[in-house]
């Protein structure tokens, strides 16, 4: 289960572009489904949302997302 950090609390640190693409596969699977219709249209509006979101906020490199990380000599 995800948690908020109380330290943090919003936003979450949130990757659109891959919920992006994985509701564009799920999209494309949907539009070929007449009965699924209605949800190849809702999907595609959460697509735009994501879009606009992304635009209006760029990207950012989330804290504690890179490892602190150093050489080691080589041991022959």
């Amino acid at each position: 289960m995800y948690k908020i950090s109380r330290k943090e609390p919003w936003p979450p640190h949130i990757d659109l572009t891959t919920a992006r693409e994985t509701l564009a596969y799920m999209h494309d699977d949907m539009k070929r489904v007449p009965e699924l219709a209605k949800v190849a249209e809702a999907l595609e509006t959460a697509i735009q949302e994501m879009q606009r979101a992304e635009k209006a906020s760029p990207p950012r490199i989330a804290r504690n997302v890179i490892t602190a990380s150093r050489f080691l000599r080589a041991r022959h």
